[in-house]
């Protein structure tokens, strides 16, 4: 009977421990209403696809870089240097200065005309201030001596080589040209022929060029008065050393043209 006792016992106290009761059964309930119960998601899972091997992609062709245009086929803008003169180190105007001269010691001329004493020609160059200065080449190198060179203004420079361009033309080629009328009386003739005899002492050519400026006002002169002023303005060409360079061209009473110039006998 202990033996039996002793079993329910044991059995009551593990029931109070494992089993609650109805108290806290009831406690338990409550905290599960107010307790939020999380929401699960579910996955689902689709089986691993086998995907086959892709060939690879061919690489890009290489471009190739487009040729360069052959030099005698590129447009250039400016003045065009020769071949000869671009090995010489000569640009446009034909000068050679600063690091185009071809020398490695130069003499520099002073402002007394002396020379100074051979330097390389890159401390020629730091021996002045090149913002507004250039070195020019005089004389090139030879086995015997460096280069002479001269410091020159730029802006000196540039005036003598303006001057040079615009040098007058030669006035042999110049031209005037003398309209006279068909009906110009003796003294407008006389004036008009000093006033040509100062063109030919310039040395210009000069074209008389006979026609009837206005119809209406003047009549037209009978041939042989015509003819007559042709051979008075003849006669004063002579006078003043001048000869005619061509044959007259045009109609009598019409457009006539009588060519002359200074005679270089004279």
């Amino acid at each position: 009977m202990n033996h039996v006792r002793g079993l329910f016992g044991t059995t009551q106290t593990l029931r109070q421990i494992f089993l609650p009761s109805s108290a806290d059964s009831q406690a338990i309930r409550l905290a599960e209403r107010h307790i939020p119960r999380r929401q699960t998601r579910c996955f689902r899972f689709q089986p691993v696809r086998q995907h086959t091997p892709v060939a690879p992609r061919p690489a890009p062709p290489m471009t190739s870089r487009v040729a360069p245009r052959p030099a005698n086929l590129q447009q250039k803008y400016g003045p065009q240097k020769d071949a000869k003169d671009v090995k010489d180190g000569k640009d446009h105007n034909g000068l050679i200065k600063d690091e185009a001269i071809p020398a490695r010691r130069v003499q520099i001329v002073n402002e007394d005309g002396s020379l100074g004493d051979p330097i390389p020609l890159g401390a020629a160059l730091h021996t002045f201030d090149r913002y507004v200065n250039v070195l020019l080449q005089v004389a090139p190198e030879t086995a015997e001596r460096p280069a002479i060179c001269k410091v020159t203004s730029k802006g000196f420079l540039q005036q003598k080589l303006q001057a040079k361009t615009k040098a007058p033309k030669d006035p042999t080629h110049a031209l005037k040209q003398v309209e006279l009328n068909w009906g110009i009386d003796g003294h407008d003739l006389s004036h008009r022929m000093k006033m040509v005899e100062s063109y030919f002492e310039k040395g210009k050519k000069v074209e008389f060029i006979l026609l009837q400026k206005d119809k209406r006002r003047k009549k037209l002169p009978s041939p042989e008065k015509a003819r007559e002023l042709v051979k008075t303005i003849k006669e004063q060409i002579a006078e003043m050393g001048a000869v005619e360079t061509k044959k007259m061209e045009g109609t009598l009473l019409g457009r006539l043209t009588i060519y002359a110039e200074k005679s270089k006998k004279s």
